[in-house]
């Protein structure tokens, strides 16, 4: 069965429902491409899931008769593919479906569109970030970058807010689901009750594809729907359940409905935790009620840690009860008001620290990987002063990117710079020039280099004594 998502996509920025800003920017952008080369020659579109974003960038590409090339996350979105797909379209005009260059002015143009752009990581990725920059500096061709998280793509690259428009889209209303719905059941020759749409368009939570996709779930093997089907949809928004679970636990007195608040929360009590400990404070305001629940909380994590170290799940229980009916029974009056709950600091900054993690833990491989150590003595032992020499002396830096074969992510790491600075991309360029030295490679070979030189010396001064003994004892002998 065909995809209802794919198959009721926006033929045309008009048939896009919701985001009407959003779209009157991106149309005024593309009318800019029209007239010539504009200043900003690439958008970023951002926005939750569902919001339209890739289906308004396709629609603004057949409004205006664009070609579209695609990279999205399921391709490899390293330096050389992008390259190969995104900067060869870009900088040569524009390409026929059959790969043929043609100028822009003989074949119109082409919309490069690389979806979840913030979504770069791994030895698969490395260097897209720098093919990206590179490809919107040097477009003849209009560029669209697709993100969930504006601050994860600009924190990889400083320089790519002043190089795109920022365009966002916010979550689709209720109202706007219900309609996309309405008309895909008439479509579809599907009978169904208002109530039933109401419902689902309400657990989409403004994710226009998802509400799509449960009704076609819902409607297979069916030609009507009522309200009553929708039960067999599953709970999809786990962040309404965590904050309706926080709301029951922290405002009420009740035992029995902070307990229950977490029976049907598909999440471990470490999860749990990260939430009660990030908005106690928000919630109780009495300096002794918040003592009294962060001390339920912090006996809830020694349970957490036993069972961590000795693997004894049963304790499970006991650190749900200190985090449920513990917490809720700490304070001594029940707080009323709306209190806006926020996502754990602790899990925000380990998510947005992932990928810097994974180069750091590379470049310590490849060091220890040379000096035949492990990745533990590189970070204690080594990794300073190896940082050091590598921001200071430019030989060695340059050296080292070449015998380690460093990537752009690893040489912006150690010089606290981004991998699209310009010193990293000067860096790299010099070490091109370079040829790789054949052996194997000793990252302090220049320093045993000047020892044995200064052995050999040593060797040769006491030789030449020697022979001047020798020859003094021969004339003695002559002599006599």
């Amino acid at each position: 069965m065909l995809d209802w998502a794919e198959k009721y996509r926006p033929k045309n920025l008009n048939e896009v429902v919701g985001n009407n800003d959003a779209v009157e920017k991106i149309r005024r952008w593309a009318e800019s491409w029209e007239k010539g080369v504009p200043k900003k020659k690439a958008v970023i579109l951002v926005g939750d899931p569902g919001t339209g974003k890739t289906s308004s960038a396709i629609a603004l590409a057949n409004d205006f008769g664009w070609g579209v090339i695609e990279l999205n996350a399921s391709d490899q979105r390293n330096y050389e593919k992008i390259k190969k797909v995104a900067m060869f379209g870009a900088v040569y005009e524009t390409f026929t479906d059959k790969g043929d260059f043609i100028l822009s002015k003989e074949g119109g143009r082409k919309l490069i569109i690389l979806d979840e752009a913030d979504n770069l990581f791994g030895k698969e990725d490395k260097g897209g970030m720098r093919a990206i920059v590179e490809t919107i500096r040097s477009t003849k061709q209009p560029v669209v970058l697709i993100v969930n998280d504006y601050y994860e793509l600009t924190r990889k690259s400083g320089m790519i807010k002043n190089l795109c428009l920022t365009v966002r889209f916010e979550r689709i209303g209720e109202n706007g689901v219900k309609h996309v719905l309405k008309n895909i059941c008439e479509k579809e020759n599907v009978e169904f009750s208002f109530d039933a749409l109401e419902k689902i368009s309400k657990h989409s939570n403004g994710d226009l594809r998802s509400a799509v996709n449960d009704l076609q779930s819902l409607c297979t093997g069916r030609k009507k729907i009522s309200a009553e089907n929708t039960s067999l949809l599953g709970n999809r928004d786990l962040r309404t359940k965590i904050f309706n679970a926080l709301s029951d636990i922290l405002k009420s007195r009740d035992v029995e409905k902070s307990r229950n608040a977490v029976l049907s929360l598909d999440e471990t009590p470490d999860y749990l935790i990260l939430w009660l400990d990030e908005n106690l404070p928000l919630e109780y305001r009495g300096p002794e009620d918040l003592k009294n629940a962060y001390e339920k909380l912090s006996r809830a994590d020694v349970f957490l840690g036993r069972i961590r170290k000795r693997q004894y799940y049963g304790l499970w229980g006991y650190a749900n009860n200190l985090m449920t009916a513990g917490v809720s029974l700490a304070k001594n009056k029940s707080y009323h008001g709306f209190t806006r709950y926020r996502f754990p600091l602790w899990l925000s900054k380990m998510s947005r620290t992932k990928s810097m993690r994974a180069v750091q833990n590379s470049v310590l491989q490849k060091i220890g990987r040379h000096c035949h150590t492990s990745r533990t003595t590189v970070r204690e032992d080594i990794l300073f002063l190896f940082r050091y020499l590598f921001k200071n002396d430019r030989v060695f830096a340059v050296g080292m990117l070449t015998k380690l074969a460093l990537e752009d992510e690893e040489i912006g790491y150690l010089l606290d710079e981004k991998p699209d600075s310009v010193r990293v991309r000067h860096l790299m360029e010099e070490a091109e020039k370079i040829q790789e030295p054949k052996g194997e490679i000793n990252v302090f070979e220049d320093y045993g280099k000047e020892e044995k030189e200064e052995e050999t010396e040593e060797k040769t001064e006491e030789a030449k004594k020697i022979e001047d003994s020798e020859k003094t004892e021969q004339k003695s002998l002559g002599e006599f």
